[in-house]
């Protein structure tokens, strides 16, 4: 069985998981140290290696590619929401749509965004989404909190009865699974409603 816990295990046992024993101790003796081996060379150095190959030196290439890219990632805070305004700006193209669309902001302890999605795209007058996919996705990301966004085509963002019913119901399904509804935005032409704002979220 594979240990869970890797961060103890040495580089070379880790590349030994895909080269053979002989091709590590040779890039060992020509360069050094894994990260010199595999970040500085070019796969055309690597296919020397008894053992690489041209397929294994592309693959190998690839996967640093991926681990540069994750580390890149990770080393960035995510963009913070502060208030509604941050969340008109970061999603103004709504108000330009001919069918009503329904978004989900995912967000950290620390209110930065992990994720954003639209979760549902209707008719002129109707974005129909659901607690089961919207929060569905929520635990996957592990995110603390949501806030829900959808526009109105006609251009006037005054939440509507059913606006206000299906807000109560995501904020109770929420509340069940320890995943708070934030804010609920509708976006219309230039302007927006924040059911946070307007006391309607309780």
């Amino acid at each position: 069985m594979v240990s869970s816990n890797l961060s103890n295990v040495a580089d070379e046992a880790l590349l030994e998981a895909v080269l053979p024993k002989p091709a590590v101790r040779e890039l060992m003796v020509e360069y050094g140290s894994v990260q010199q081996a595999l970040l500085q060379t070019y796969p055309q150095e690597l296919e020397q290696i008894r053992g690489i190959g041209p397929v294994k030196a592309r693959q190998l290439q690839y996967l640093c590619e991926l681990a540069k890219r994750i580390y890149r990632a990770d080393s960035k805070l995510p963009p913070v929401v502060r208030g509604a305004q941050d969340v008109f700006e970061r999603v103004v193209d709504m108000q330009h749509l001919p069918v009503e669309q329904f978004r989900v902001l995912y967000l950290n302890t620390k209110n930065g965004v992990i994720a954003e999605e639209t979760v549902s795209q209707g008719t002129l007058n109707a974005a129909l989404v659901g607690p089961r996919e919207l929060f569905r996705r929520a635990v996957r990301l592990m995110a603390a909190t949501v806030i829900l966004v959808h526009n109105h085509p006609s251009g006037d963002p005054s939440p509507s009865r059913e606006d206000i019913v299906l807000t109560k119901d995501l904020v109770k399904a929420g509340g069940i699974l320890g995943i708070a509804v934030a804010d609920h935005l509708i976006i219309g032409k230039g302007r927006y409603v924040s059911f946070k704002e307007k006391g309607l979220l309780a």
